[in-house]
């Protein structure tokens, strides 16, 4: 035996022992993966480096629509919320005319019926200054009545009514005057 086969026995029990696998069977799976690494490098890397490029430009435009896609949607929330502020703000003019023209009606309602008691109380006094004038038109003929009839009887002679009532109707406005 010579320097090389002890070597090479030497080199086959360390690994042996360190690994736990044979040193032939290592340098078979060692060119194995070698031929298989040549394999994919002639006939499958081309395929596969271009698989792989497409599949990375594919993602990239997935990636450059998706944010493409939120930056649209930003624009339109922004959007949305400006026209949900309009409609809010018009909604809240739309309340203040209403609730104003509410108010300017109330206030038209409130004097239209003051104007109308107004109207009423007014037609109530004239009435009843009419029936007081009446009632003491007819309190005076009354009183003219019964003091010509106790005047006939004091005198004796019968008294015309209507000079007694000129009289009583001049005493009347003297002392209302007083």
């Amino acid at each position: 035996m010579g320097f090389f086969d002890r070597l090479v026995s030497g080199v086959e029990s360390a690994v042996e022992q360190a690994l736990g696998v044979n040193l032939l069977d290592m340098i078979v799976q060692i060119a194995a993966t070698i031929i298989l690494m040549i394999i994919v490098k002639k006939f499958f890397w081309g395929r596969i480096t271009e698989f792989l490029q497409k599949r990375n430009e594919y993602m990239q435009n997935e990636l450059t629509e998706a944010e493409k896609t939120n930056q649209e949607a930003l624009q339109l929330k922004e959007t949305r919320e400006k026209e949900l502020k309009e409609i809010r703000d018009k909604s809240k003019e739309y309340y203040e005319t209403a609730k104003s023209r509410g108010e300017e009606e109330k206030k038209r309602m409130i004097e239209h019926a003051k104007k109308e008691a107004d109207v009423i109380v007014n037609n109530g006094h004239k009435e009843i200054d009419a029936e007081r004038k009446k009632a003491k038109m007819e309190l005076e003929k009354e009183v003219v009545a019964i003091a010509s009839m106790m005047a006939e009887k004091v005198i004796g002679k019968k008294v015309d009514e209507s000079e007694f009532q000129d009289i009583t109707v001049k005493n009347i406005e003297s002392s209302e005057k007083l």
